[in-house]
């Protein structure tokens, strides 16, 4: 009986949503709450405690995505300003530095991966079939090996 309080409180608030012409955000925070209090232990007892539920926790996703975009804004994409490659940067040289810090600098399966993956075009699927590891294994030792390929370059940038 309480989850015929939860869908008839559930259609009330979106019919109230829709009339005021709110953002999909709003909308989609209701959907959360409602989903959280559908899949929950807690069952509401009556429409207007499932209503009040529901309207609480759609209050709080509004706000947890207020603050996020508080302290994330989003930029235009008008307003971004793209960096142009320094003149005297040359590509060759570039490439050089780069093949010698991953020959150097990664650990004997971060070389054998980041090589066969990005040099050979072998897929992930490939690579941990002939290394004998899983996939997500793979994954992982590849974006580890560019990350530190990435972070020593940057530093010798500087």
């Amino acid at each position: 009986m309480s989850k015929n309080f939860l869908i008839a409180a559930y259609e009330r608030l979106q019919a109230r949503l829709r009339r005021y012409s709110l953002s999909h955000s709003e909308e989609d925070a209701l959907h959360d709450a409602f989903l959280k209090l559908w899949t929950g232990k807690y069952h509401p007892a009556d429409e207007g405690e499932a209503s009040r539920l529901l309207y609480t926790g759609m209050r709080r996703r509004q706000i947890s995505l207020w603050r996020s975009e508080k302290r994330h804004p989003k930029i235009p994409a008008t307003e971004l300003q793209i960096a142009e490659p320094p003149p005297e940067a040359d590509e060759e040289n570039i490439f050089l530095k780069i093949n010698e810090l991953v020959m150097t600098q990664l650990t004997p399966i971060g070389k054998e991966i980041l090589i066969s993956h990005d040099v050979s075009g072998e897929t992930y699927e490939e690579i941990a079939k002939r290394l004998g590891m899983q996939e997500a294994a793979v994954r992982m030792q590849l974006s580890r090996a560019r990350k530190k390929i990435r972070d020593i370059y940057k530093q010798t940038k500087q």
